[in-house]
């Protein structure tokens, strides 16, 4: 897979328009896991609600100045984050939350304050909703760390703000 960059910040190659990438294993499966998350936590009841909107791969490695992602806001509605690779020996490099977003289904308190660190795991998904502030720390130590981020809007414009949303987040 070639990727664009300096050498000094992750390396980042747009996958949207491969015609090789198999975009409808995600979505069009029937016994994707990833499918079956947004059907039940993201307020949606069939996928004709959603579009692809962008996919794009991202690679990390302890050769690059930057490893980091600053906070920010996706711009989608649905944010599809799934690790493809990551040595063993990997520290660091998770994906930090800030506050809670309520999901379809799920009881919780909307808490501003709250932070979590998410690890990202070869062949898991953490799915989100765009809105919902995050940033990827710093790889501290190892190889390397490779994720592909699939981004989906819903059809219905009405129901989204993402063509108004500012995607830097300066707020604490």
């Amino acid at each position: 897979m070639a990727f664009e960059g300096d050498g000094e910040y992750a390396l980042y190659r747009n996958i949207y328009e491969d015609p090789n990438f198999p975009f409808q294993c995600i979505l069009d499966d029937e016994s994707s896991p990833i499918r079956a998350a947004i059907l039940r936590y993201f307020k949606i009841q069939d996928l004709s609600e959603i579009r692809m909107d962008d996919a794009f791969c991202v690679h990390y490695n302890m050769s690059q100045y930057d490893t980091s992602g600053a906070k920010h806001l996706d711009p989608s509605d649905i944010t599809v984050n799934m690790c493809l690779e990551k040595c063993e020996n990997v520290e660091g490099s998770e994906v930090l939350f800030y506050g809670t977003q309520p999901l379809e289904g799920v009881q919780q308190k909307i808490d501003k304050s709250f932070q979590f660190a998410v690890e990202q795991i070869p062949g898991y998904a953490t799915i989100h909703w765009g809105v919902h502030p995050h940033e990827t720390l710093s790889l501290k130590q190892g190889g390397k760390r490779t994720n592909i981020i699939i981004t989906y809007c819903y059809t219905d414009s009405s129901r989204s703000d993402v063509a108004s949303r500012s995607c830097y987040h300066t707020n604490n």
